[in-house]
């Protein structure tokens, strides 16, 4: 029997693939060799020690290229936002299969660069590494903007302008100010779909299998919590809240969105990867937010209730240079994941909520985090609830959503849910 190919996974925790999806979905495919930074295994000694118990693992220092040289491996790849640059380094190194054709192209203001080169994107950015270049962005790209880290995920560090106050609020409140990008706010709408609950965003998972970009699923979008002053460093807080799939896009706009992505994925020279690319799509267009360089978060989850492509097993495949074939169809219907935020960010639980009480309400398959009474709301990254959702029918499956929305709003009252800026904006439609 032929032993299978060995692919390095740089993995640290809370990233688009857990141990035990890689796991499952390296079967016939890889023997997958877990891979740690030093920082990672430092801070996370259990899940090293997890790792060790069903894969070759080893803890890595700086030289991640001479590791994956010496191992012998055949392709490298990740799935964490924060190891992406590491792997991107010894992929180049190495002509491995993944190698970009773009330095650094996963960092937001290149992004931006390369869009504007190719006239895919009019949004205007600038480098920011101190005030004074904070101020200096403003008086070119205007208001209103958004500050952010050029490199990192999970809405941290961001930070909406809307005039001179927001920038003498972070001028006294940010400390770290080396790695950031202002640019420009791409302007809101409203989802063309006229589903008025959705958000004016969506998001793309692509699989490029060489140069060819395959767009395998494609996500609409509940409404962003966005808590402004609350953050750490003086970053508004900013939680995304539901993935929703298959997308409510007219056919024209979902065709121009993935054309769009298409574009924008060569302008990075992205090969042989699997992406998720975010968008504002309104009435007067599609405009890119960001592309990241790994499978989005949770996506995989939602498109299993639909019988959908596991993105960890693709993306094994790419870091071999080999194809992973085009997923079928997926069985119809709706499916979601929503993640409920708490509307104030510091303190402690008030709500006693049991799983049990939100696998009672409209829709609900599936409970994966709930906010358990006293502990920090921090714990859980502020979200009060994670659940999965599913239908059959459309006009079912929204009247379900907004029904467990309000549903996990009263369970949490104690928490302020119900006075919410964000329900209120989700249910302003509500039928309930």
């Amino acid at each position: 029997m032929t032993a299978l190919p060995r692919v390095g996974v740089l993995h640290a925790p809370f990233g688009a693939g857990n141990l035990r999806d890689i796991w499952v979905q390296a079967r016939g495919v890889c023997q997958a060799v877990m891979l740690f930074r030093e920082d990672i295994a430092g801070a996370h000694p259990d899940i090293v020690d997890m790792a060790r118990a069903l894969f070759e693992t080893e803890v890595v220092g700086d030289d991640l290229t001479r590791t994956v040289a010496d191992r012998g491996l055949a392709g490298l790849t990740t799935f964490h936002d924060s190891q992406l640059d590491f792997v991107d380094e010894a992929l180049c190194d190495l002509a491995l299969p993944g190698a970009p054709g773009t330095v650094a192209p996963w960092d937001k203001l290149v992004q931006r660069r390369q869009f504007a080169e190719r006239g895919l994107s009019a949004i205007r950015a600038a480098a920011v590494d101190s005030p004074r270049d904070l101020a200096a962005a403003v008086e070119v790209v205007g208001f209103p903007g958004v500050l952010k880290p050029r490199r990192a995920a999970r809405g941290t560090g961001i930070a909406f302008l809307a005039g001179p106050d927001d920038v003498a609020y972070q001028t006294e409140h940010r400390d770290g100010w080396e790695g950031l990008v202002y640019e420009g706010e791409i302007p809101s709408g409203e989802h063309p779909s006229g589903v008025s609950w959705l958000a004016d965003f969506v998001s793309v998972e692509t699989v490029s299998v060489g140069r060819e970009h395959r767009h395998v699923a494609l996500f609409d979008k509940a409404p962003m919590s966005i808590v402004p002053r609350t953050g750490p460093d003086g970053a508004d807080s900013v939680n995304t809240t539901g993935d929703i799939t298959p997308s409510r896009l007219p056919a024209a706009d979902l065709d121009a969105v993935l054309r769009l992505v298409s574009d924008a994925l060569d302008a990075l020279g992205v090969n042989s990867r699997v992406t998720h690319t975010e968008l504002r799509v309104t009435g007067a267009g599609a405009d890119i937010i960001e592309i990241n360089g790994r499978a989005g978060g949770h996506m995989t989850q939602v498109l299993r209730l639909l019988d959908g492509p596991n993105l960890i097993r693709p993306a094994l495949h790419v870091a071999l240079g080999l194809d992973p074939g085009v997923p079928p169809p997926m069985r119809p219907g709706y499916a979601a994941g929503l993640f409920v935020p708490f509307p104030e960010r510091h303190g402690v639980v008030r709500s006693d909520v049991r799983p049990a009480e939100l696998r009672a309400l409209p829709g609900v398959v599936g409970v994966d985090e709930v906010a358990e009474v006293g502990d920090e709301r921090s714990e859980t990254g502020f979200r009060v609830a994670t659940v999965t959702l599913r239908a059959q029918d459309a006009d079912v499956f929204d009247r379900q959503v907004l029904a467990t929305v309000e549903g996990i709003a009263r369970l949490f009252e104690a928490d302020g849910l119900l006075d919410d800026p964000w329900l209120r904006r989700v249910l302003s439609s509500s039928p309930v």
